[in-house]
């Protein structure tokens, strides 16, 4: 597929004008879900659905703009979800340590100086 819009020189025309594959990697979220909406109405009305008929150039361009749109969206929306829960998960990690933390001066605090200077290293 990508092989394709790069022999095609494919352009995806948006709001910010005509833009590369590799440009769609730089959009945010929700400009692209706009984007794979409007190729995705573009597409289907493009030409009337049909077994006897093929497609023509126009609609194979389109859905495979659409194919690409949709797939960079998708992998930069698992992108941004695994982010977020490592995020979260490094939050709960931090919090977790520092009640160990907390825990073990408590323990120390409970010990007599003599037990506190034997353990000095």
């Amino acid at each position: 597929m990508y092989k394709e819009a790069s022999r095609l020189n494919l352009r995806f025309q948006t709001n910010a004008g005509p833009l590369t594959v590799e440009q769609l990697w730089q959009l945010p979220l929700a400009v692209l879900d706009t984007l794979v909406v409007s190729l995705d109405e573009a597409y289907k009305n493009s030409k009337g659905k049909s077994f006897l008929e093929k497609r023509t150039t126009k609609d194979k361009t389109l859905k495979l703009q659409f194919d690409i749109a949709l797939d960079v969206l998708q992998t930069k929306a698992e992108e941004a979800d695994l982010l977020k829960q490592a995020k979260e998960d490094k939050e709960h990690n931090n919090k977790i340590i520092a009640l160990i933390k907390e825990k073990q001066d408590g323990e120390l605090k409970g010990k007599s100086i003599t037990e506190l200077e034997a353990m000095l290293r």
